[in-house]
């Protein structure tokens, strides 16, 4: 199962130069339970530069869990269906997770064959997983309840430095939009984009712990990163000092006698901030600002349409703000890219 920290890996000679010994030596050392390895795109392998089932067998022998992961885009779920049937059989995955995103919107039926293939195969105790769209409300045509039919759980793609949000805000709104979906909060293991790409930043170490400690309180087994080959040293750092899916250890006689000591001292200090408190509730409370805009590109869509939609005054503007994802040539863009709407 999808329980504890994990880490995304695309491109494997990119983490270590492939070496499995160096890749598990860091995931162990930064307490993850496994790595999630892809494994295979649209109905064809991705090329590794090995066999996955090579890169499995020598994680798994390091200590360290190996999950398979494929992008889908329901062109042909029969031939995705199958390479994930094989890299459960062949490559001994012990999960799978299906990384379906804007392609499947309005293809309830690639979505009921994809999974459905699957299950057929593999039977309804293999550990399936689908990863997508964090907000569910801004993406109402795409088929969650069909892949939540066939699913063990779900993977939340929770990247709030690509949001611009709170990451409390990110996670507010994914719970609560797979809530009403009918997801359980056991089935929900978010993934959270620990990257740095164009205008997105890395998140602050803060964030990365925020975000282990929200998706523990809420009952969550496990959160996964992405990626490995994305990841500095500074998060390397923040996911090691982030708790996932694990029991707090005992507080020990001296640990609590210290505490204890401590809110004494706190206490003394309480009848001073009464005052400050009362003030501070007696006015008004903030205006929270709105979230800044991001859409994310559809098949078929341009610049200049995009920014007609949100009543921009040419593509130009548009463009300017998002040149670091989009690159050099404004007429090209690609279903799945994020932009900013300034």
């Amino acid at each position: 199962m999808l329980a504890g920290k994990w880490v995304w890996i695309w491109n494997w000679q990119r983490c270590e130069g492939g070496d499995a010994s160096r890749v598990a030596a860091r995931l162990h050392a930064t307490g993850c339970a496994g790595a999630l390895v892809k494994a295979f795109d649209g109905p064809r392998w991705f090329d590794q530069g090995r066999a996955w089932r090579e890169i499995a067998a020598e994680l798994k022998a390091n200590g360290i869990g190996a999950g398979g992961w494929g992008y889908c885009y329901g062109n042909d779920p029969a031939g995705e269906a199958q390479r994930a049937i094989e890299t459960a059989q062949y490559g001994q995955a012990g999960l799978l997770v299906l990384d379906v995103e804007a392609e499947f919107k309005s293809k309830p039926r690639a979505a009921d064959a994809l999974c459905r293939g699957i299950r057929d195969a593999l039977g309804p105790e293999c550990p399936l997983y689908f990863s997508s769209f964090a907000i569910a409300r801004f993406h109402r045509s795409f088929p969650f309840e069909i892949f939540g039919r066939y699913c063990t759980g779900t993977v939340p793609q929770v990247h709030w430095n690509a949001f611009r949000w709170p990451v409390d805000q990110s996670l507010d709104w994914t719970y609560e939009d797979y809530a009403a979906l009918d997801f359980a909060l056991e089935q929900a293991v978010p993934a959270g984009g620990l990257y740095r790409e164009g205008i997105v930043g890395y998140p602050y170490p803060d964030e990365v712990r925020e975000f282990a400690r929200q998706v523990r309180a809420r009952g969550s087994p496990g959160a996964s990163f992405w990626s490995y080959e994305h990841i500095s040293e500074e998060m390397w750092q923040a996911v090691a000092s982030a708790t996932v899916g694990e029991e707090a250890e005992e507080m020990s006689s001296a640990e609590f006698d210290q505490l204890t000591a401590s809110v004494s001292q706190l206490a003394g200090r309480v009848g001073q901030l009464e005052g400050a408190v009362a003030v501070i509730r007696s006015a008004p409370p903030p205006v929270a600002a709105p979230p800044g805009r991001t859409y994310t590109v559809q098949p078929g869509d341009t610049l200049s349409r995009i920014a007609a939609s949100f009543g921009l005054d040419g593509w130009q503007r548009l463009y300017d703000a998002n040149a670091g994802v989009i690159g050099g040539d404004p007429n090209r863009i690609y279903p799945g890219q994020v932009l900013v709407i300034p």
